[in-house]
């Protein structure tokens, strides 16, 4: 399977938007939110057009699987235990090519990629998304897996990731 980070441009951004509308679905089942008048979710569209034109302090990245849109991940700088460093901020991979170890590749393409300690911050809610990351720190060449506690952001499980 061809798998590929495609950096998000300018001309992306409707394609951005819409995956992030359906990220904004799958996240309503834990922050609660609903969809406005004309049936779409509150997102900050100023915001998703300005980091596809790179004003931003965010990298963004298409996830494209033989061609095909498959989703999306960010990542923004962050300070967390008082240090900087990179955190996997979003991450988003439609139904369909889920369980197929494309978000895996993701991640190894970003993380493993750098001698970078990286943040990650999963609702606690989401207990889906609590097992992928659990069974992807088992799998990866992690040195140290570090549970923030207590979190520095509520309603949030936090961890900090060494590379080996």
């Amino acid at each position: 399977m061809n798998i590929a980070l495609r950096k998000l441009t300018k001309k992306d951004l409707p394609a951005f938007s819409m995956l992030w509308q359906f990220y904004q679905y799958h996240q309503s089942n834990f922050d609660n939110e609903d969809i406005d008048s004309s049936g779409r979710f509150d997102i900050d569209e100023e915001y998703l057009r300005d980091v596809a034109a790179g004003d931003e302090d965010c990298d963004a990245y298409l996830i494209v699987v033989e061609d095909n849109l498959a989703g999306f991940v960010t990542v923004e700088p962050t300070e967390i235990l008082e240090r900087e460093m990179p955190e996997l901020s979003d991450i988003f991979i439609l139904p369909k090519y889920r369980s197929k170890g494309i978000a895996v590749h993701a991640v190894r393409q970003l993380m493993l990629n750098s001698s970078s300690n990286w943040h990650v911050a999963v609702y606690e809610k989401d207990r889906e998304a609590l097992k992928f990351w659990d069974r992807l720190f088992a799998k990866l060449p992690i040195e140290n897996v570090l549970k923030v506690e207590p979190p520095e952001s509520e309603g949030f499980h936090e961890f900090v990731i060494t590379n080996k």
